[in-house]
């Protein structure tokens, strides 16, 4: 298989090796069948090693397997999506999701989807902690607490 540029120059070659018949699929249609299995995988490992794990869901029914699933998915696509965003908005973005990640990035590579979804999921955390409690009343509850972190001082 090659992928060749306008001008005809063969821009990259590879061959596939399968036990599909020749008649069954064409050439494209195989790659096709290759690169939409690489996203299944992709998607299972973000599902399998990279904050969801999967492997310790505790649900008991299909139900509440099916919504947790669905929840995953849903982030899953947001963070893809969030990768190939351009945008100034959605770079700070980025920045802000590796930030609250934690997680340290290579100096070339300035985010990965699975450091993504780990931000995203403190953020979302964060979010809906902070849309029920006042920020005040946390800042004071880590005081009482004798936690003195500088950034959390009250008063």
């Amino acid at each position: 298989m090659q992928v060749r540029h306008a001008d005809g120059r063969v821009l990259a070659a590879w061959h596939l090796l399968t036990n599909a018949s020749a008649t069954l699929l064409s050439a494209e249609q195989l790659a096709s069948c290759y690169y939409w299995r690489w996203r299944i995988e992709s998607y299972f490992k973000l599902l399998k090693s990279h904050g969801q794990e999967l492997e310790h869901w505790q649900q008991e029914t299909g139900a509440a397997i099916f919504r947790r699933l669905l929840m995953a998915t849903m982030a899953c696509m947001t963070v893809w999506h969030l990768q190939s965003d351009t945008s100034p908005a959605a770079t700070q973005l980025k920045d802000t999701l590796i930030r609250l990640s934690g997680r340290q990035m290579k100096r070339k590579v300035p985010h990965t989807a699975t450091a993504l979804l780990a931000g995203l999921w403190v953020l979302l955390s964060m979010a809906e902690y902070l849309e029920n409690h006042d920020w005040n009343d946390l800042k004071q509850l880590v005081y009482d607490a004798q936690l003195l972190f500088p950034i959390l001082r009250c008063g």
